[in-house]
């Protein structure tokens, strides 16, 4: 969620949710303000109390006709009461799209970490996040019902792969000679490799501005499309983030290493790669089709950045020389900013 500041006139409708909602809520004491925005159609706006700063909340405006408007409610409704990761949810209204959930401020990792000057501050914090995420990945069977309902599957890892191909490669890049048959085998190989690792409760967009530290405790947003999936892509989205601009190969796979000393499990470097390619790929998609369909220019910036992260990794990995070619050539284009 990207946080961003500036004021807003609430509609009839949100001005009565929140009289509804909220039992001292007075439009002319409160300060609204735009708290973020997703990749998505949603909004979020924050409400404070002029007199009391303590006294804040979150308004989120979306569809409620969207598919993962009730995946997103259950999931905090199950969830929360194993562990409050998740921000609480105060109220709900379907007929006009709206949410009030808990402020859990603007302190992303992103913001943090950016912030920091040492590769140690950066490090524990991203320690503390590791241990939130175990405890997501860990959690009992009974509190994930409607997660378990998903899975980043075969057919989904190939849908991403198609994503990457269809707005990156060809639609920004104007590159579709290089989608091959060759390109489609080696695809497929990578969708089935990743979709045999064991799966693990899985928020799929693990990414530095989808964690925030509130209170010291670490909270989870945009985890609507959570589902099962292989615990390595979430290390390898939170690792591999084109965001997170400061971390290195050495802080990498240092935390990569606390991950599974810490869980307790054998995490091989070379499953960790697949599931990071496949990642980097749909976010590579995601960027493509939030620039230039979505009117969102911030994207534009990391392209190049997730596509060296992206060519790094194929470098180790020589199952993959099409592959490897097609980000090459993506990366000389947008080196000499030859692109749409």
């Amino acid at each position: 969620m990207d946080n961003v500041h500036s004021t807003i006139n609430l509609t009839i409708d949100q001005i009565n949710f929140c009289k509804q909602s909220i039992t001292n809520f007075d439009i002319d004491n409160w300060t609204i303000s735009i708290a973020g925005n997703a990749g998505s159609d949603r909004t979020f706006v924050r409400l404070m109390n002029c007199e009391n700063n303590n006294e804040s909340n979150i308004l989120v405006q979306w569809n409620s006709r969207d598919e993962d408007w009730d995946r997103f409610l259950t999931i905090n409704e199950e969830f929360s009461s194993f562990s409050p990761i998740l921000p609480q949810i105060y109220a709900t209204d379907a007929r006009s799209g709206l949410i009030l959930e808990e402020d859990c401020g603007a302190a992303t990792i992103y913001s943090l970490c950016n912030k920091k000057s040492t590769a140690p501050d950066i490090t524990e914090i991203y320690k503390k996040v590791l241990d939130s995420l175990i405890l997501w990945h860990t959690i009992p069977f009974k509190y994930k019902s409607i997660i378990a309902k998903r899975r980043l599957d075969e057919v989904m890892l190939l849908w991403e792969t198609d994503y990457f191909a269809l707005h990156c490669v060809s639609e920004y890049f104007h590159l579709d000679t290089l989608l091959t048959k060759e390109w489609e085998e080696e695809r497929q190989s990578l969708a089935a490799d990743v979709s045999a690792l064991p799966l693990v409760c899985l928020h799929r967009d693990f990414q530095s501005e989808n964690v925030l530290l509130h209170n010291n405790a670490v909270k989870f947003v945009d985890y609507q499309g959570a589902r099962l999936g292989p615990a390595e892509y979430d290390v390898a989205s939170l690792l591999f983030d084109p965001y997170a601009s400061y971390l290195n190969a050495k802080m990498r796979y240092s935390l990569l290493d606390y991950y599974r000393q810490k869980r307790g499990i054998v995490l091989k470097k070379h499953a960790f790669h697949l599931a990071a390619l496949q990642r980097l790929a749909q976010a590579l998609g995601a960027y493509g089709n939030l620039y230039l369909n979505k009117g969102k220019l911030r994207y534009k910036e990391f392209i190049p950045v997730a596509l060296r992260l992206l060519s790094g990794i194929l470098e180790t990995e020589e199952a993959y020389p099409v592959f490897r070619y097609i980000v090459r050539q993506c990366l000389e284009k947008a080196n000499t900013g030859d692109t749409i």
